[in-house]
């Protein structure tokens, strides 16, 4: 019983639950007045399901081996097209507009985009073999470049009431956007634990010529694995524009680093390979309420970005060195043993 206890409390995902609990602990005896007002326990629920799913677009390419630079650009176009869309249809409809047709509108519309914008990464990284940093680098650039000819930089807005309601109303105190973070999260789970397609990602992330000799078409691998990408970043645009009430290039700048940090720090292999939704998901809760913390305390975006800079190295470090001590821990062990097998 004790050893079944011992595994169990060792899986990663309880390792990352508690390091959750113990980050929310501290800062409640901290700061207890603040932190845990029904305020900032509502803001931080609001604010987790875009940058949740940004980070689950981040964490299935870097799973690749890859990376995508182009996730917050895609949301913000996504989330233009589909604005543009709905005014059309505003036109039309007059003074009763439809609600449920409005929504349909922008969610629709918000993820075709952004799966047409992650099929184009996907074509110029498995097609052309343009390395994933600098294919999605440039397609950015591209796609930002496309919102500010679009909307001029000028944000846009004037959305019917039921376009906020979506990421700003709550059903028994818990953010509707909140419970499509968990169904994402929960499909993201079967996706990569339960379907071959996510054993393919992960045999091709650990080792893309066994990938290649096992059989397996590569190419295909990566190109869905980049439309998966692109559909989660135009869901975050929808929940950008949402929560917003309006979009424009340059909104969620900020998780572009942020998503990186919490996919490595959520046990994402940066050479590929490993990973684990529910470790990604724990470690975005714990970020949000480092993040939440961090203003709480008076922290600038200066001091912020220098400290979620430092974490980052020091993660990478840590996945360099940990394999590391963790052979010759084992290789010592080992020799112990064949040492006290040695008859005196």
């Amino acid at each position: 019983m004790n050893t079944r206890i011992k595994r169990y409390v060792m899986k990663d995902s309880v390792l990352y639950f508690f390091l959750l609990l113990a980050v929310f602990i501290v800062l409640s005896i901290i700061e207890p007045r603040a932190f845990l007002s029904k305020f900032n326990l509502q803001s931080m629920a609001f604010q987790v399901p875009e940058f949740g799913i940004l980070a689950l677009a981040m964490m299935i390419t870097i799973i690749t081996g890859g990376i995508d630079l182009s996730i917050i650009a895609n949301a913000n176009l996504s989330g233009i097209f589909a604005s543009l869309v709905m005014y059309q249809y505003l036109k039309v409809a007059g003074n009763e507009p439809n609600s449920a047709v409005i929504i349909l509108i922008i969610t629709s519309v918000c993820m075709l985009s952004g799966l047409v914008m992650g099929f184009f990464n996907g074509i110029l990284i498995s097609r052309l073999k343009i390395p994933a940093i600098l294919a999605t680098l440039g397609t950015m650039k591209v796609f930002d470049g496309i919102s500010t000819v679009i909307t001029g930089g000028q944000p846009l807005r004037n959305y019917p009431p039921v376009v906020a309601k979506l990421a700003n109303e709550a059903f028994l105190g818990i953010p509707i956007s909140f419970f499509i973070l968990l169904a994402v999260a929960g499909g993201m789970w079967l996706l990569m634990g339960r379907t071959k397609l996510g054993y393919t990602i992960y045999m091709f992330g650990e080792n893309p010529l066994a990938s290649k000799f096992s059989g397996l078409d590569n190419k295909a691998i990566l190109l869905k694995t980049h439309i998966i990408s692109g559909l989660l970043a135009g869901l975050g645009g929808l929940i950008m524009m949402s929560r917003f009430n309006s979009i424009k290039v340059g909104y969620g700048n900020s998780y572009q680093l942020l998503t990186v940090l919490v996919a490595i720090m959520g046990g994402v292999h940066p050479n590929g390979g490993k990973g684990k939704i529910l470790c990604v998901f724990f470690s975005v809760l714990t970020l949000q309420c480092i993040g939440s913390g961090f203003n709480i305390l008076g922290f600038t975006n200066y001091v912020r970005n220098i400290i979620y800079g430092t974490v980052l190295i020091l993660v990478m470090v840590i996945n360099f060195l940990y394999p590391l001590i963790k052979n010759k821990l084992a290789f010592q062990q080992r020799r112990k043993i064949m040492g006290s097998q040695v008859p005196a």
